[in-house]
Protein backbone atom coordinates (compact mmCIF):
# COMPACT_ATOMS: atom_id res chain seq x y z
CA UNK A 1 0.00 0.00 0.00
CA UNK A 2 0.78 3.88 -0.62
CA UNK A 3 0.58 6.65 1.43
CA UNK A 4 -2.07 9.31 -0.06
CA UNK A 5 -2.11 11.23 2.25
CA UNK A 6 -1.19 11.92 6.41
CA UNK A 7 -3.14 14.10 8.63
CA UNK A 8 -1.29 15.14 11.85
CA UNK A 9 -4.25 16.76 13.98
CA UNK A 10 -2.30 18.27 16.47
CA UNK A 11 -0.25 20.28 13.80
CA UNK A 12 -3.07 21.08 11.40
CA UNK A 13 -5.57 22.13 13.98
CA UNK A 14 -3.95 21.86 17.12
CA UNK A 15 -5.75 20.62 20.55
CA UNK A 16 -6.89 24.05 21.69
CA UNK A 17 -8.54 25.18 18.72
CA UNK A 18 -10.18 21.90 18.40
CA UNK A 19 -11.78 22.19 22.11
CA UNK A 20 -12.21 26.38 21.38
CA UNK A 21 -14.25 25.24 18.43
CA UNK A 22 -16.01 22.23 19.73
CA UNK A 23 -17.04 24.57 22.74
CA UNK A 24 -18.40 27.03 19.96
CA UNK A 25 -20.21 23.91 18.11
CA UNK A 26 -22.31 23.69 21.25
CA UNK A 27 -22.82 26.80 22.12
CA UNK A 28 -24.02 27.36 18.75
CA UNK A 29 -25.98 24.39 18.71
CA UNK A 30 -27.97 25.24 22.18
CA UNK A 31 -28.56 28.82 20.60
CA UNK A 32 -29.96 27.27 17.21
CA UNK A 33 -31.69 24.02 18.26
CA UNK A 34 -33.42 25.29 21.36
CA UNK A 35 -35.68 27.72 20.91
CA UNK A 36 -37.47 25.57 17.78
CA UNK A 37 -37.70 22.62 19.53
CA UNK A 38 -39.34 23.83 22.48
CA UNK A 39 -42.26 25.37 20.28
CA UNK A 40 -42.53 22.46 18.37
CA UNK A 41 -42.91 20.30 21.56
CA UNK A 42 -45.51 22.51 22.06
CA UNK A 43 -44.76 22.79 25.64
CA UNK A 44 -44.94 26.08 27.88
CA UNK A 45 -44.33 24.36 31.48
CA UNK A 46 -40.81 22.70 32.17
CA UNK A 47 -40.03 20.20 35.10
CA UNK A 48 -36.59 20.16 36.93
CA UNK A 49 -36.78 17.07 38.38
CA UNK A 50 -34.54 13.97 37.53
CA UNK A 51 -31.31 16.87 37.80
CA UNK A 52 -29.64 13.87 39.19
CA UNK A 53 -30.48 11.59 35.93
CA UNK A 54 -29.41 14.30 33.77
CA UNK A 55 -26.21 15.42 35.37
CA UNK A 56 -25.29 11.47 35.35
CA UNK A 57 -26.35 11.56 31.43
CA UNK A 58 -23.88 14.00 30.69
CA UNK A 59 -21.13 11.94 32.19
CA UNK A 60 -22.20 8.83 30.27
CA UNK A 61 -22.59 10.69 27.15
CA UNK A 62 -18.76 10.35 26.16
CA UNK A 63 -18.21 6.95 26.81
CA UNK A 64 -21.50 5.94 25.00
CA UNK A 65 -20.21 8.03 22.21
CA UNK A 66 -16.91 5.93 21.78
CA UNK A 67 -18.81 2.46 22.28
CA UNK A 68 -20.89 3.90 19.34
CA UNK A 69 -17.55 4.23 17.44
CA UNK A 70 -16.82 0.99 17.88
CA UNK A 71 -19.59 -1.06 17.45
CA UNK A 72 -18.98 -0.69 13.37
CA UNK A 73 -15.60 -1.91 13.57
CA UNK A 74 -16.05 -4.28 16.75
CA UNK A 75 -15.65 -7.38 13.90
CA UNK A 76 -12.68 -6.25 12.87
CA UNK A 77 -11.23 -7.73 16.51
CA UNK A 78 -6.82 -7.41 16.56
CA UNK A 79 -7.48 -4.83 14.17
CA UNK A 80 -8.60 -2.32 16.67
CA UNK A 81 -6.68 -1.61 19.72
CA UNK A 82 -8.36 -0.52 22.70
CA UNK A 83 -7.53 1.30 25.91
CA UNK A 84 -9.66 2.49 29.49
CA UNK A 85 -8.30 5.11 31.86
CA UNK A 86 -9.84 6.75 34.53
CA UNK A 87 -8.44 9.59 34.64
CA UNK A 88 -9.16 12.01 38.57
CA UNK A 89 -10.54 9.10 39.25
CA UNK A 90 -13.80 10.38 38.34
CA UNK A 91 -13.76 10.31 34.06
CA UNK A 92 -13.59 7.19 32.28
CA UNK A 93 -11.40 7.77 29.12
CA UNK A 94 -11.45 5.58 26.08
CA UNK A 95 -9.23 5.09 23.40
CA UNK A 96 -9.75 3.08 20.03
CA UNK A 97 -7.83 3.30 17.15
CA UNK A 98 -7.45 0.93 14.08
CA UNK A 99 -4.15 -0.16 14.11
CA UNK A 100 -4.26 -1.69 10.54
CA UNK A 101 -5.74 -0.12 7.22
CA UNK A 102 -9.63 -0.89 6.96
CA UNK A 103 -11.42 0.29 4.07
CA UNK A 104 -12.52 4.05 3.90
CA UNK A 105 -15.91 3.59 3.67
CA UNK A 106 -16.36 1.27 7.21
CA UNK A 107 -14.07 3.88 9.11
CA UNK A 108 -16.87 6.73 8.01
CA UNK A 109 -19.53 4.46 9.12
CA UNK A 110 -17.70 4.01 12.04
CA UNK A 111 -17.21 8.07 12.80
CA UNK A 112 -20.94 8.81 11.85
CA UNK A 113 -22.60 6.14 14.03
CA UNK A 114 -22.38 8.35 17.40
CA UNK A 115 -23.51 10.91 15.90
CA UNK A 116 -26.50 9.63 13.76
CA UNK A 117 -27.50 7.08 16.54
CA UNK A 118 -26.98 9.29 19.76
CA UNK A 119 -28.34 13.16 18.47
CA UNK A 120 -31.22 11.23 17.03
CA UNK A 121 -32.42 9.26 20.16
CA UNK A 122 -32.15 12.80 21.82
CA UNK A 123 -34.15 14.39 19.51
CA UNK A 124 -37.03 11.77 19.73
CA UNK A 125 -36.85 12.39 23.42
CA UNK A 126 -37.51 16.22 22.63
CA UNK A 127 -40.96 15.03 21.59
CA UNK A 128 -41.50 12.50 23.66
CA UNK A 129 -40.71 13.97 26.97
CA UNK A 130 -41.68 18.04 26.23
CA UNK A 131 -41.54 19.08 29.62
CA UNK A 132 -37.72 18.10 29.81
CA UNK A 133 -37.24 19.44 26.52
CA UNK A 134 -33.85 21.72 27.92
CA UNK A 135 -32.42 18.69 29.55
CA UNK A 136 -32.52 16.84 26.18
CA UNK A 137 -31.39 20.06 23.71
CA UNK A 138 -28.66 20.68 26.22
CA UNK A 139 -27.58 17.27 26.16
CA UNK A 140 -27.96 17.70 21.72
CA UNK A 141 -25.67 20.48 22.35
CA UNK A 142 -23.37 18.24 24.59
CA UNK A 143 -23.18 15.75 21.89
CA UNK A 144 -22.72 17.88 18.84
CA UNK A 145 -19.62 19.49 20.71
CA UNK A 146 -18.10 15.64 21.42
CA UNK A 147 -18.86 14.84 17.88
CA UNK A 148 -16.84 18.07 16.37
CA UNK A 149 -13.81 16.37 15.72
CA UNK A 150 -15.21 13.61 14.47
CA UNK A 151 -16.67 15.93 11.48
CA UNK A 152 -13.29 16.87 11.29
CA UNK A 153 -12.16 13.64 10.87
CA UNK A 154 -14.63 13.13 8.55
CA UNK A 155 -14.21 15.97 6.28
CA UNK A 156 -10.83 14.94 5.92
CA UNK A 157 -11.76 10.92 5.31
CA UNK A 158 -13.89 12.04 2.37
CA UNK A 159 -12.14 13.76 0.39
CA UNK A 160 -9.78 10.46 0.18
CA UNK A 161 -10.17 7.92 -2.94
CA UNK A 162 -13.10 5.62 -2.74
CA UNK A 163 -11.28 2.56 -2.45
CA UNK A 164 -8.69 3.82 -0.33
CA UNK A 165 -8.10 2.43 2.95
CA UNK A 166 -7.40 4.33 6.54
CA UNK A 167 -5.39 3.82 9.51
CA UNK A 168 -4.77 5.56 12.57
CA UNK A 169 -1.44 6.51 14.18
CA UNK A 170 -0.26 8.54 17.36
CA UNK A 171 -0.59 11.73 15.61
CA UNK A 172 -3.53 11.80 13.13
CA UNK A 173 -4.27 9.31 10.41
CA UNK A 174 -2.51 7.79 7.16
CA UNK A 175 -4.57 7.42 4.09
CA UNK A 176 -4.15 4.77 1.90
CA UNK A 177 -4.08 3.12 -1.40
CA UNK A 178 -3.73 -0.36 -2.86
CA UNK A 179 -0.44 -0.36 -4.84
CA UNK A 180 -0.65 -1.76 -8.77
CA UNK A 181 2.61 -3.60 -8.57
CA UNK A 182 2.07 -7.29 -7.75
Amino acid sequence: MNCWKTINYNKHYGSHRLFFMSSLTMLLTFIIIYGPVQHLAGTTSFHDNYFLLFIMSLWIMYPLHKLFHYLPIAHLGEKVSKLVTIKYGLFPIIQTKVCEPIAKWLFVIALFTPFVVINSILVWACFLFPHYVHYFTILLAFHVGICFSDLVRAKNVLSAPNHSYIEENEDGLEILLRSNNP
